[in-house]
């Protein structure tokens, strides 16, 4: 069995705040970013949130569309150092909620993800092309101080990430927050955490962007390095 098959999708890169201004007017927001960890890996993604008739960006049904890909590399107990490339697209419905007190997405749909090994590891079950149903909520809690997160749940693989942050505004006019984040991600054979620094701020009224930074965690190797960019427009 692979030692560690880690997909670097997330790892703070996929956490995009939406400005909660923009839920008066604004019907979606589109989103891209990426990251590299544990010394190997790295990733990148896109997509957006397109709300439906009758809804509006924070308010009402939304379909969400994206995909990512990216490299990583792991210890098989069989094959020795694997390296992998993997995409993956999903499409879900979401629906979306928001008021004074900030706001919350709920989605669910299909995702596809092809992974590739070099060398082939027959006791990687990720392997090749595989179809899941794929969970998802993100939200912000506060305004002054923010407590925001992020979910996502393989349910025929148990692939699941896990992210909040807890961040204060230091400028309003730009709408800059910093804080912290914590990250638990894994599926049936491994477990990994870790723990950084974040800062968002505007790019205009109607554009964020997001850094991020730390250390992960897992068992049997040292703690490695991770950093992640995000940015995400409402229109």
């Amino acid at each position: 069995m692979p030692k560690a098959a880690i997909s670097l999708m997330m790892l703070g890169a996929a956490f995009f705040a939406v400005p909660q201004a923009a839920f008066a007017d604004d019907s979606g927001v589109v989103y891209a970013g990426g990251g590299v960890g544990n010394g190997d890996g790295i990733n990148g993604y896109a997509g957006g949130v397109f709300s439906l008739p009758g809804s509006r960006l924070g308010q009402g049904w939304a379909i969400r569309a994206g995909g990512s890909g990216g490299r990583y590399q792991y210890e098989s107990g069989t094959v020795g150092t694997v390296r992998a490339n993997y995409a993956s697209a999903e499409l879900a419905a979401v629906y979306q909620t928001s008021g004074d007190w900030g706001w919350a997405n709920f989605g669910a749909g299909p995702r596809i993800t092809h992974t590739s090994l070099t060398p082939s590891d027959p006791a990687n079950r990720m392997r090749g092309t595989r179809y899941d149903l794929a969970l998802q909520t993100d939200g912000a809690y506060g305004q002054d101080w923010r407590l925001g997160w992020f979910g996502s749940l393989g349910v025929n693989d148990r692939t699941y990430i896990t992210q909040a942050r807890l961040g204060k505004r230091v400028n309003a006019a730009h709408n800059t927050r910093m804080g912290i984040e914590g990250i638990v991600q894994g599926d049936r054979i491994y477990t990994q955490e870790a723990v950084g620094a974040f800062v968002t701020t505007g790019l205009g009224p109607k554009a964020e962007i997001s850094l991020s930074g730390g250390a992960s965690f897992q068992t049997g190797r040292s703690a490695k390095p991770y950093a992640s960019v995000g940015i995400s427009h409402v229109f």
